[in-house]
């Protein structure tokens, strides 16, 4: 946010105060609903679909309010979680449940390892002047400075989440 925008610790700080407030709302209030609605696989892809369209916001934005617009939408994000985890507590015996949290854990951790890594040395990637895509290597006349490169990469993760929790939750 300061490289892109040049917020300081307060902005930031509201900026994320209204990310926590819209997922609060979400998961606090409309999880039961748009899951009863929807059903459960619906709502994975739902939420999933929403994150990677967050994120494209998050990455294109060239104005912090722009970045803000999509803090409601990536919120819904958050509805993926908890349907996917029903989805999948069903798919196991009582006797496995253990099992199927602790793997679920052990993902979620190994996930918070690498993504850290992942994500800041596509930003660096992105926006070093040596970059391939700097403007010294490239005949184009604008620099293509990609500050929003790891919410794109973030994005088609979740596209690509989505279109396999489509294809695995279908009836056989």
């Amino acid at each position: 946010m300061g490289y892109r925008y040049g917020w300081g610790p307060a902005s930031v700080g509201l900026m994320m105060a209204g990310v926590g407030l819209a997922a609060m709302i979400v998961q606090g209030g409309l999880i039961r609903p748009i899951t009863s609605r929807f059903g459960e696989r619906r709502t994975v892809v739902i939420g999933l679909l929403c994150g990677a369209i967050g994120f494209s916001v998050y990455g294109i934005a060239p104005e912090g309010w722009i970045f803000c617009l999509g803090i409601p939408v990536m919120a819904f994000w958050g509805l993926a979680g908890p349907a996917n985890q029903s989805l999948m507590t069903r798919r196991v015996s009582s006797a496995e449940q253990g099992q199927l949290q602790g793997a679920i854990a052990s993902i979620n951790g190994v996930t918070g390892l690498i993504g850290p890594t992942l994500f800041t040395q596509t930003f660096a990637f992105f926006i070093r002047s040596n970059s391939p895509l700097s403007p010294q290597h490239s005949t184009l006349s604008t620099s293509l400075d990609l500050p929003g490169a790891p919410f794109f990469l973030a994005a088609l993760m979740l596209l690509s989440a989505a279109a396999m929790a489509w294809r695995t939750t279908r009836r056989s």
